[in-house]
């Protein structure tokens, strides 16, 4: 690795996940760390976790010997990731408005450099630059979680909006009596498993279902096929309309890809673009390699 590094975050609700990456984006192996971190917290109780979370990247560099010039971050929208200012209130409400480069800059010093990235842009940007996405030019990621995230690029480039988030969304897209985040998300899933299972278990989380599904349970397996055909029949005419070479899927929820490959490539058998469909290559490390790729583009002098 070289002696350059960059401390990189992915910001969570409940945790901040951290690593280095050296000046070629290489992550170091075995220099990850967490960080709890409360979305509802109090505006000490949120940078006092921000804080940690650098601290303990510029305390592990030191390690192998690296100098840390910089940090890359991705946080949930809204948030205008080109001034790096939150702009939630649904979560770290308490830090809205605020000037987070500046923040940062403080800690570590006025040359520090700075970047922020949408958590679905960083994983798009980590999958094309070293994972799944390599090699294509109109990339799609969709991740599946608590929420329902989008991100796309065209000719190689990812597509923003103003303030740097996606450029479209599709978690809020009218689908049946609601929208597409109620039926392809966490809520989706257990609701599906509810009506085809006809078990009312409050406690059952969508990791459970894949357990069920992948023991061969029918409701399991009938769950994500029914999800996978939802997914695909909202999303097949954007993704024809950007011409997409190749869907990826992210998401904690993606781990079970294989229960929803069948149904996700029938449903999509009409988008004739579609050279790749498959899970992201990097679950956990994408929107860190993504943040590097984000930081780099910014700071070309890293390289």
């Amino acid at each position: 690795m070289t002696d350059k590094s960059v401390v990189l975050l992915d910001v969570g609700g409940t945790f901040v996940k951290g690593g280095l990456a050296d000046s070629t984006g290489e992550l170091a192996d075995g220099l990850t760390w967490q960080v709890p971190i409360r979305s509802d917290g109090s505006r000490k109780e949120i940078l006092e976790s921000l804080e940690k979370s650098l601290r303990e990247g510029i305390m592990k560099s030191k390690e192998p010997g690296m100098s840390v010039v910089g940090l890359a971050a991705t946080f949930p929208g809204p948030f205008d990731y080109n001034a790096g200012v939150p702009l939630m209130t649904h979560k770290f409400a308490d830090i809205y408005g605020m000037d987070l480069k500046e923040w940062f800059k403080g800690i570590a010093g006025k040359d520090f450099k700075v970047s922020f990235v949408h958590d679905v842009n960083a994983q798009l940007s980590g999958e094309m630059f070293h994972g799944a996405g390599t090699g294509y030019k109109n990339v799609c990621v969709i991740t599946l979680g608590t929420g329902l995230g989008f991100a796309f690029s065209i000719d190689g480039k990812i597509q923003y909006s103003s303030t740097a988030s996606p450029a479209r969304s599709i978690y809020k897209m009218p689908y049946m009596d609601g929208v597409l985040e109620d039926y392809v998300s966490k809520r989706g899933f257990l609701k599906a498993y509810r009506e085809l299972s006809g078990k009312e278990e409050p406690w059952l989380t969508v990791k459970e279902i894949g357990v069920r599904a992948g023991a061969g349970e029918p409701a399991a397996l009938a769950t994500f096929s029914h999800v996978a055909t939802l997914l695909a029949q909202a999303v097949s005419p954007i993704l024809s309309e950007i011409g997409t070479e190749c869907l990826l899927l992210g998401g904690q929820i993606s781990r079970s890809y294989i229960f929803m490959e069948k149904a996700l490539k029938e449903g999509l058998a009409g988008v004739a673009s579609i050279n790749r469909i498959s899970p992201v290559a990097h679950i956990e490390e994408a929107a860190l390699y993504g943040a590097f790729a984000t930081f780099a583009r910014q700071y070309p002098d890293i390289q």
